[in-house]
């Protein structure tokens, strides 16, 4: 009976210990592999009707060139009056019309992004740090549109199972990376401390710690300090039970030895 006792008083040490490490945010390095990732997620609300419409730019685009044609002393001189009525009516719009206009800024990173801003959802950001050498670090992220790895634009691929990733190339020991993704409404509704993951060659699994996401058992922790509080205080309070169970058995021991 006294080992069960004792053994029953060490396991709510144990795990009382454990958890008040946790809260205290010292639990992150235990047993960590290699491989860490420590992103936060939020959301990224885009106000209504931002972005660029293709069809408004390329008709602005069209009158204006239509109107430099017609006011450029040059062109009139050089091009008879009916050829310049072709490439007003024939050329420019054939050139300059919607589907044509988006490929171009399609074409272009910067006015690419601001395309695609209007389909942002929610983001990810933090750090990636390898303990030791790996190959070919990639991270999958549901969703990804866009993404930056220590401040610069990255491209977004998609794997043989049609989930989105970033190819993080190789990392030497002790190296870390700051990265930034912007997601698509795909990524909303999903557990992404489950779909982000992290890895690189010959097998090796990295480990996810992620901070904002919503709708996980014990997810309010985060938001209500209150019950930070009161977890702590009953894991104190397991905790020092756990130590007098244990203890007072060997002084009533010590005791009637005496």
């Amino acid at each position: 009976m006294r080992f069960w006792n004792s053994f029953i008083a060490l396991c709510l040490i144990f795990s009382a210990g454990l958890g008040l490490v946790v809260l205290a945010g010292g639990a992150r390095g235990l047993l960590a592999p290699a491989l860490q990732a420590e992103l936060v997620v939020q959301d990224f609300p885009i106000p209504q009707g931002f972005g660029l419409d293709p069809k408004r730019v390329a008709g602005f685009m069209s009158e204006e060139l239509g109107q430099r044609l017609e006011d450029d002393i040059a062109i009139r001189i050089t091009l008879k009056a009916d050829v310049m009525k072709k490439v007003r009516d024939i050329v420019l719009p054939r050139l300059m019309n919607a589907v044509a206009v988006q490929s171009m800024m399609h074409d272009i990173p910067e006015l690419s992004a601001i395309l695609d801003i209007a389909a942002f959802q929610r983001s990810i950001q933090g750090t990636i740090r390898s303990a030791k050498a790996a190959q070919a670090v990639a991270l999958t992220v549901p969703g990804a549109l866009l993404a930056e790895v220590d401040g610069e634009k990255v491209k977004v691929i998609t794997t043989s199972t049609g989930m989105q990733a970033l190819n993080l190339g190789d990392m030497a020991a002790g190296q870390s990376h700051k990265i930034t993704v912007w997601m698509d409404a795909a990524s909303v509704g999903v557990d992404m401390g489950k779909n982000v993951k992290l890895g690189a060659a010959d097998g090796q699994r990295g480990r996810v710690l992620m901070w904002g996401d919503r709708g996980w058992f014990g997810a309010d922790v985060e938001s209500l300090r209150w019950s930070r509080g009161l977890i702590g205080a009953l894991l104190a309070g397991v905790l020092l039970f756990g130590l007098l169970s244990l203890l007072l058995p060997i002084l009533t021991h010590r005791q009637k030895r005496s």
